[in-house]
């Protein structure tokens, strides 16, 4: 049985090299999919853990002036590694350009048990004493340094001369979640500097493998009860994890789509096999061979397929995944570097369902030619009439109907488990109705070609009617081409969006630092400025209730601030109402998060408080913007009174020379620290990044458009073989290669063009769905170009008119007589 298994699969080299296609591209689609997507969510764990690397708990002085030591935290079993960081600040200036610099230095074989700096040259930190410094490479490439420069940092006013001893990766130590950057020093030297030569800024703890963060600080703070030390959590474990998760998905959604396909081409492609041999596996019947030994045969065979697909793939994957996370890397101006993940989850689904499907894809055909006579699978009699199954077309239609309303019709915690529905309703729907809709352009089409095409024509169209391999050629392409376009919109938004977060905003440049009135005079006497917005900023420090603003904001113009940083109220006639209530009472203006979270309403009184003052403010008003992410905004006539702001930290401004103007604020700005930038450096900067994130999942689309080809090839393919016989006939009674060719054309242009419009018009549908549930967390909308729904329709369409070559090669090869005698 083996040798004959192995004979069948030497012979038949195509069949065998288009089996294991489908198969391998089908495993290798998913393990990248789901590997890259697991891989971007630990990148992006590892950047919001920065500096603090596998360390969860960090223990430091209640007073910043005093230290702590190593000493001072208790030796424990649930403590697996601590370091000691020393950390202070610096300023660097170059071309009108004010970096903000974080010094800090640590005992080097203690750092590199939780955080080990990873260098450029890919060695070890060596003979790192005096006055040296290490600079990530982001910062350096920036301003041109090389290893061996000598760099001037301003620290406490002084300037003082580092020797760049290496350039390191911004990874590790070096990342970081605020503006400027961070520069690693030798601990002594940092310590002399500071004058800190007894302890540390703080200590960084990381637990041993099976304690939580949560169990550690508790054993921490009750044993550290009493001393001035404060413990805390470095980072919310859970938050970063759901923050990765919601940044990958993009990436599992190509695995969704990559699943789907994989089933539906690796069953199709058994289904040829299986069709292929019917005659010879009712030979092997006619002569005493079991059922049984007959569908063990085909088990063997599928299995011995799946294992080498999914081997192969796995192995493939694994070398493509590298290289498009190397890539990845490598593009990233941040030189951030993406590890490769490859999670045991990520393996077995890829083989299993190289294995799984292939098995099951070779007993369902065998299953059902089990049912025919013994004559019939002999003479290869496998055509099987389909009615058109009306009910479920009803069925479909409601779903459709269903799905495209239920998103609109539900709110609040309702609208997720909506719009999952819908999209599942959907694409189920448009599979459902397909049979129905294929066979109604069946019969209008035979009129139309005939016309046209004359009798090759209506041939082609009869052809489309009730034939299940058709249909499945248009859902297949449906998928795929589905696919491709909501990808490629979806992934084009989120480009835009995190590239251009003041879209409607005016301003077009902004400055972030201490502002005090000399210094607003002077920007508004500069040439060539329009508008301009200073406003009092009150990061972490204003009080309400239980609640403390992340940042609240002050000013006297909340006309200009409307347009500036583009609120979106969250009623019509609020921002009529708002403008009038700023200037004769306490207001406050709240972001639509921070009223629903604390579940706030219009006209409520709250009692805000900070260090220097506290009264009751009135919400006069709710609002979403993608420009700022303020929680609220007060008037800045009640906000100085109460709690008397020293200076202004933000300044907002148009002009006609925005550029120019950014050089004489910075220039203002002296050597004081502050983060300035016009709307376009900031736009850049983010797209730079974004978009090399980006790539690898438009790349796959193509991947996917491939696999569509090869499924597609096989259900030619299948509707060839079940078809052979009638075409010889044809053939025999004077139908010539040209007129076979053009009818397979004709069939083929036609599914890919009802393919295509199919998914044209269920992606529209999904993507809208998408942003129904998006909607109330954003406030732009997709820009939907028909482009790009066209050139993915005209893809589909030239994927299904190269897949027909190959049943038009077989055509064209065809034996007469060894096809006709079987009748």
């Amino acid at each position: 049985m083996l040798k004959y298994i192995l004979t069948n699969v030497k012979e038949r080299k195509t069949r065998t090299i288009v089996m294991l296609l489908s198969i391998v591209l089908s495993a290798v689609l998913l393990f990248v999919s789901f590997s890259i997507g697991t891989s971007y969510e630990n990148a992006q764990q590892k950047m919001a853990r920065g500096m603090a690397g596998s360390a969860a708990i960090s223990v430091s002085p209640l007073s910043p002036d005093d230290t702590v030591g190593l000493d001072d935290i208790p030796e424990l079993t649930s403590i697996k590694a601590k370091a000691g960081m020393l950390e202070g600040s610096a300023l660097y200036h170059e071309d009108g350009y004010y970096e903000t610099i974080d010094l800090i230095a640590s005992d080097l074989s203690l750092l590199n048990q939780i955080n080990k700096p990873r260098l450029v040259s890919g060695g070890d930190i060596e003979n790192f004493t005096g006055y040296k410094v290490i600079l990530p490479d982001r910062f350096t490439s920036k301003y041109g340094i090389e290893k061996g420069d000598t760099v001037i940092l301003q620290i406490n006013g002084v300037p003082t001369r580092f020797e760049v001893a290496e350039i390191a990766s911004y990874d590790t130590v070096f990342l970081r979640h605020t503006r400027g950057a961070t520069a690693l020093l030798p601990e002594s030297t940092l310590a002399e500097i500071l004058q800190k030569k007894n302890g540390y800024s703080e200590i960084l703890i990381e637990p041993a493998g099976d304690v939580s963060a949560g169990e550690l600080a508790d054993t921490l703070t009750e044993e550290l009860s009493g001393r001035p030390l404060s413990v805390s959590k470095v980072v919310n474990e859970e938050q970063i994890e759901a923050d990765a998760r919601q940044k990958s998905m993009p990436f599992f959604l190509i695995s969704f789509f990559a699943l789907t396909m994989s089933v539906f081409i690796i069953y199709s492609s058994y289904k040829v096999i299986t069709l292929d041999r019917l005659p010879i596996i009712g030979t092997f019947r006619s002569i005493g061979a079991t059922q049984k030994t007959v569908t063990r045969i085909l088990m063997l065979e599928s299995a011995l397929y799946g294992f080498t697909g999914g081997i192969i793939g796995i192995l493939l994957g694994t070398v493509i995944l590298k290289l498009i996370l190397r890539g990845m890397g490598d593009s990233l101006s941040a030189g951030i570097e993406i590890p490769v993940v490859i999670t045991p989850a990520a393996v077995l689904l890829s083989f299993g369902t190289a294995v799984i499907v292939s098995i099951l894809s070779a007993w369902i055909p065998v299953r059902r030619a089990s049912r025919l006579p013994i004559k019939d699978v002999v003479l290869g009699m496998v055509e099987e009439k389909h009615m058109p199954n009306h009910h479920a077309a009803g069925i479909g239609i409601a779903l459709l109907v269903v799905s495209v309303l239920l998103p609109r019709l539900a709110s609040g915690k309702f609208l997720y488990p909506a719009g999952g529905f819908s999209l599942l309703g959907l694409i189920s729907a448009a599979i459902m109705v397909i049979p129905l809709v294929t066979n109604l352009l069946s019969k209008v089409l035979e009129r139309v070609y005939t016309v046209i095409f004359k009798n090759e024509g209506m041939l082609a169209a009869r052809n489309l009617r009730d034939n299940k391999n058709i249909t499945q050629n248009i859902t297949l392409l449906f998928i795929s081409i589905s696919a491709v376009i909501a990808i490629t919109v979806v992934g084009n938004f989120v480009n835009t969006y995190i590239t251009d977060v003041f879209n409607g905003a005016e301003l077009q440049g902004f400055a972030d630092g201490e502002m005090d009135e000399d210094f607003i005079r002077q920007v508004e006497g500069m040439e060539g400025i329009e508008k301009i917005l200073p406003v009092y900023v009150f990061n972490n420090e204003m009080q309400c209730q239980d609640h403390t603003f992340s940042r609240l904001e002050a000013t006297d113009n909340l006309e200009l601030y409307n347009s500036m940083f583009h609120l979106i109220y969250s009623k019509k006639d609020m921002e009529v109402s708002a403008i009038s209530a700023f200037s004769e009472t306490r207001s406050i203006l709240l972001n639509e998060d921070v009223l629903n979270r604390n579940d706030y309403e219009i006209g409520d009184s709250l009692t805000l408080e900070n260090d220097s003052g506290r009264n009751t403010y009135t919400i006069a008003g709710s609002f979403k913007s993608r420009a700022t992410d303020v929680e609220a905004v007060i008037p800045s006539a009640y906000a100085i009174p109460d709690f008397k702001p020293a200076v202004y930290h933000f300044l907002a401004y148009t002009a006609a020379d925005p550029d120019s103007i950014m050089i004489q604020i910075r220039d203002l700005f002296g050597n004081t620290q502050n983060w300035s930038r016009t709307v376009e450096e900031f736009n850049t900067d983010a797209l730079s990044t974004v978009g090399v994130f980006l790539e690898p999942m438009f790349s796959m689309t193509y991947l996917i458009l491939l696999l569509a080809a090869v499924g597609i090839i096989n259900n030619l393919l299948i509707n060839y073989i079940q078809k052979r016989r009638s075409i010889a006939m044809y053939k025999s009674v004077g139908l010539s290669n040209r007129q076979n060719i053009k009818i397979t054309i004709i069939e083929s242009l036609t599914s890919g063009i009802i393919g295509a419009a199919i998914a044209i018009v269920v992606s529209y549908l999904e993507i809208q769905t998408i942003f129904l549930v998006a909607g109330p967390k954003i406030s732009m909308s997709p820009d939907l170009d028909f482009k790009t729904f066209l050139s993915a329709g005209l893809l589909g369409i030239l994927v299904t008119l190269a897949g027909s070559v190959v049943p038009m090669v077989k055509s064209r090869k065809m034996k007469l007589v060894e096809e006709i005698k079987f009748e």
